[in-house]
């Protein structure tokens, strides 16, 4: 991916040669270039539980239109560890639930915010629903129209969580 570039033009429209720091500093960028991935992205099943393991940490998780309730545990929590998870719903809210459990309820729990945008309200109505980090460990969205949701390990007891999410009931974190 070499250039062949010698000579550019300043501010003035006058050509100026390339010092070796300025090559090397073009030749980095493509390099770093060559280096970028492409996302992964997982699709879950349409099952009504699933478990995501530490290997699928880093990927973009797709959460599929679901055909019943589905519950979605995480591994136990490890500082660092981070999912990010997205979903969509069906074309239209079909009444089924998602819900993410963290991997031993009672032990491991949720800790942050997540924006929720409540779409059958006259005035769609916002608000914020919190985790409260010493005993939230399930969260459960009725009929999901929309979620964006981030889990990162804050502890090995503990997950960060973020994100926001569009329904006609409001979601909620507790035990």
């Amino acid at each position: 991916m070499a250039n062949n570039i010698k000579k550019v033009s300043d501010v003035n429209g006058s050509k100026m040669n390339l010092g070796q720091i300025e090559l090397a500093a073009i030749r980095g960028v493509e390099q770093g270039f060559t280096q970028l991935k492409m996302l992964d992205v997982k699709t879950q099943s349409d099952a009504a539980t699933e478990s995501l393991s530490k290997a699928d940490a880093g990927k973009l998780i797709v959460i599929p239109n679901v055909g019943q309730d589905s519950v979605y545990s995480l591994p136990a929590p490890e500082v660092g560890i981070h999912f990010h998870i997205v979903g969509f719903g069906a074309l239209a809210a079909d009444g089924h639930d998602v819900s993410f459990h963290t991997n031993t309820l009672n032990t491991d729990y949720f800790h942050g915010a997540i924006v929720h945008h409540d779409t059958n309200q006259t005035n769609q109505t916002t608000s914020v629903v919190f985790g409260d980090g010493d005993s939230n460990d399930k969260i459960k969205l009725d009929i999901p129209q929309f979620l964006d949701i981030h889990f990162l390990g804050k502890s090995t007891t503990s997950w960060y969580v973020w994100g926001h999410t569009a329904s006609d009931t409001v979601i909620t974190i507790g035990d």
